[in-house]
């Protein structure tokens, strides 16, 4: 409860400091009506990449998502759902199933990636390989704000022909933001903080694609 009240102090601060910056902007809760889907990979006996001192992308995936729901959730007023909440098994089947009986709109899938070469360290963003313009707008849009916030070497944009993205019935992204591989990167996000200002970036992204202030 604690951490996800020190989300919300944190999207707010965040939020407030955009809108100052924006006079001409819409008024929040812009994104009401909107059903966005979150889906933080991995999870339970799968823990996806593994840092250089142990960290979990599983983990950091989790918290990510919990950041990016409140967000949507408090200030855009969308309604949400994720994939799983705690650190549980969801097969990709599942996960997809969910999102398409659900009828979401927009579907996120949060990871962190993981190279041989633990200096390397990009932010990139995928969307499905025969993508829709809608799906290849949020994913630009929400890269160009992780690029933008998190100061990594850009990554560029992607397509790939993952089984979230080409099994979700509407616009689908994946992000991985970093390199969990990468030493000083494992140790930022590690950082609460850190991990906080990632799920608003990714928040600003589907604002900024929904045409919303944030």
């Amino acid at each position: 409860m604690k951490s996800m009240m020190r989300a919300l102090v944190l999207c707010a601060a965040m939020a407030t400091a955009v809108a100052a910056a924006s006079p001409a902007a819409l008024a929040r809760g812009g994104l009401q009506g909107v059903r966005i889907f979150i889906d933080p990979g991995h999870g339970g006996p799968e823990p996806g990449a593994i840092g250089p001192s142990g960290l979990r992308e599983a983990d950091v995936n989790l918290r990510v998502a919990t950041v990016l729901r409140n967000c949507l959730v408090e200030y855009g007023g969308a309604t949400v759902k994720m994939s799983r909440t705690g650190d549980v098994d969801v097969s990709l089947g599942e996960r997809t199933a969910a999102a398409n009986y659900w009828g979401a709109d927009r579907f996120i899938s949060i990871h962190h990636n993981a190279s041989y070469n633990r200096s390397y360290n990009a932010t990139e963003t995928y969307a499905y390989t025969y993508a829709g313009w809608t799906a290849l707008d949020l994913r630009n849009k929400v890269h160009r704000k992780l690029v933008a916030g998190l100061g990594l070497p850009d990554g560029g944009v992607h397509t790939a022909n993952f089984y979230v993205l080409r099994n979700t019935w509407m616009p689908a992204i994946l992000t991985e933001a970093s390199y969990i591989s990468n030493p000083y990167q494992e140790a930022r996000l590690k950082d609460m903080g850190y991990t906080w200002r990632e799920g608003y970036y990714i928040y600003l992204g589907i604002t900024d694609h929904f045409g919303v202030a944030p």
